[in-house]
């Protein structure tokens, strides 16, 4: 992966996903920290309007009570007679008004043993004998004098009017405690639309529903009677808040477990709903806030990235690029300046760093070419007299003997070997090589009294490209050296060339002594730079060693293969190349 996708990957992850994350979770915990908030206060809500309806049962509770205990509720219910009436008529008054006035009570009607019914609002209750067929008959009769309640789910089974809340309870003699009538108060609503309202939260519905779902009490009392889906999470035991659909409308819901009589389980849910929706309103600001933070501080770090990050990446980018190139050798390669005063400085100080490596480089290579040429010199210097010596040697020795033939043709060879010599030329054709090196072997054959032979075998066209001067005749001079014994009359020397894909080669080989392996070691030293020398190989042959690697390099020059007394062969290789040939 390229360094500037590794940055890029790097800023998303260590940079812009984090802040992504941070404002979600800031979000969520905000949201979290409200509905919770909500829930608590809700529940508060709830249990302070539980707190209410008691008070509005325990009035209720009282005021039938006093209507129970009273002597002209009890005459009347026992005797029946006209003052009885006229005394419970007059009592009634007084009890009317306190109904009225406190604007609890709806209506109250009273069944005595005799089977009449009395209310105080003149209405037509049901009979007695429809009273008796109740189940609120059961209900009383078994509750011994209790007071009694039903919810409007329930008191519509008993008088089918508007939805009304009951109140009712069996009136004792007080001295044989034996049922001599019952009491049923109806309780107004609207006491309980007081206490909702009272502590009715903006945005929300409170009511009371039944364990089946029925709403026996809402303050839209349109409501009241309707089924609703209660969640399969509710306990009857518990209360709580959870988030679930209502109304085909996600919300938060509330509730709580009431009872209307006080010796009862509860029966009843207090419930609490207030639309998710409404919810998120309060928190639409925090979210606002959230997201135009994110916004601007996503905006604030791709800014710098842009400005100033990415400068950067391509500085680096610019600067890895150049190394690869002064890497291959381009030390023409320079950095441009920076807008940021670091990076510029970093990049003048690489564009000095790689100027002095060019200069340093090209004093060098000019230093090694003046060694070079100083060392072929001398290496040509050391050559010349020690050839000229033996071949002087060789026709002073012929003319003392004799006036020979002989002398004439040394002396012809003699200056066809010095015409190659003298030639300041460091390289010659291969042709010109063979041909010095053959004339050296005619002159030799002359001194060593035709002890060798010589066979010249050289590829027609590796003839035509140039090769270092002077390289066979130091080789065949150390064979005639040290090669052949003194008494040896059939020593041969063969010399081969040849093209080997883009190098050229010359194989000399003789039947001589060989090179023993001490020898061969030595000269492998030699060969990497010792400056020892054994007398079975002289200065010249590694004279033309040196040569070869200081003109053509390391990879190129001789290879030694050699086993005592089955002669030795060497292998000289040289680079070639199409623009040095000759044109014949």
């Amino acid at each position: 992966m390229k360094f500037q996708k590794k940055i890029l990957m790097a800023f998303l992850f260590f940079i812009l996903f984090p802040i992504f994350i941070l404002g979600f979770v800031s979000y969520y915990v905000t949201s979290s920290t409200l509905k919770n908030k909500v829930g608590e206060e809700t529940l508060q809500t709830l249990n302070a309007l539980d707190l209410n309806l008691d008070m509005v049962i325990s009035e209720v509770n009282t005021l039938s009570n006093y209507i129970a205990s009273s002597r002209e509720v009890q005459d009347f219910l026992m005797y029946n007679d006209e003052q009885s009436m006229l005394d419970f008529y007059n009592q009634g008054q007084a009890i009317a008004g306190l109904l009225y006035g406190q604007s609890k009570i709806d209506n109250l009607v009273l069944y005595n043993a005799t089977e009449q019914v009395y209310s105080f609002k003149r209405t037509i209750p049901p009979t007695y004998q429809q009273f008796l067929e109740s189940d609120y008959y059961q209900y009383l009769v078994a509750e011994e004098g209790r007071p009694v309640w039903l919810s409007t789910d329930q008191s519509s089974q008993f008088i089918d009017e508007h939805p009304i809340i009951l109140q009712g309870r069996a009136i004792k003699d007080v001295n044989t405690l034996r049922d001599i009538g019952y009491l049923i108060l109806e309780v107004k609503l609207e006491r309980f639309d007081e206490v909702f309202k009272s502590l009715e939260q903006i945005g929300s519905q409170e009511m009371i529903v039944n364990q089946s779902g029925e709403i026996v009490y809402s303050l839209n009392h349109q409501m009241i009677g309707d089924t609703v889906d209660l969640p399969g999470r509710m306990g009857m035991n518990q209360s709580g808040t959870l988030i679930d659909n209502w109304d085909q409308e996600k919300s938060l819901i509330s509730f709580i477990p009431i009872t209307l009589n006080d010796y009862e389980p509860a029966q009843y849910f207090l419930l609490s709903i207030k639309p998710w929706s409404f919810i998120t309103n309060e928190t639409k600001v925090i979210r606002q806030v959230t997201i135009i933070l994110v916004i601007l501080v996503t905006v604030f770090v791709i800014s710098f990235k842009q400005l100033f990050l990415n400068k950067i990446i391509h500085f680096i980018t610019d600067f890895e690029n150049n190394m690869k190139k002064i890497e291959k050798g381009q030390l023409d390669t320079r950095m441009k300046a920076f807008p940021i005063w670091e990076l510029n400085h970093l990049a003048m100080g690489f564009n000095r760093m790689v100027k002095e490596i060019s200069s340093l480089l090209s004093r060098i290579k000019g230093e090694q070419e003046r060694k070079r040429k100083a060392e072929f010199k001398v290496l040509q210097n050391q050559i010349n007299p020690h050839f000229l010596y033996n071949t002087l040697e060789s026709i002073n020795s012929l003319a003392a003997l004799s006036g020979n033939r002989d002398i004439s043709k040394m002396t012809i060879n003699l200056g066809k070997l010095l015409r190659i010599s003298i030639n300041a030329a460091d390289k010659v054709s291969v042709r010109d090589e063979v041909r010095h090196v053959i004339s050296y072997m005619e002159i030799q054959k002359v001194r060593f009294e035709d002890r060798f032979t010589f066979e010249i075998e050289v590829d027609k066209q590796l003839e035509s490209y140039y090769v270092l001067k002077l390289v066979l005749q130091p080789l065949v001079e150390n064979i005639l050296i040290h090669a052949f014994k003194r008494n040896q009359v059939d020593g041969i020397i063969r010399i081969r060339g040849g093209i080997a894909g883009s190098d050229g080669y010359f194989l000399v080989e003789d039947n001589g002594v060989g090179i023993p392996e001490n020898v061969l070691e030595t000269f492998k030293h030699c060969n990497q730079g010792s400056e020892t020398h054994s007398q079975n190989i002289g200065c010249g042959v590694m004279n033309v060693q040196e040569r070869m690697k200081i003109y053509y390099g390391q990879r190129y020059g001789m290879m030694i293969c050699s086993e005592e007394n089955k002669g030795t062969t060497i292998k000289l290789t040289f680079p070639i190349s199409e623009g040095e040939q000759d044109d014949l």
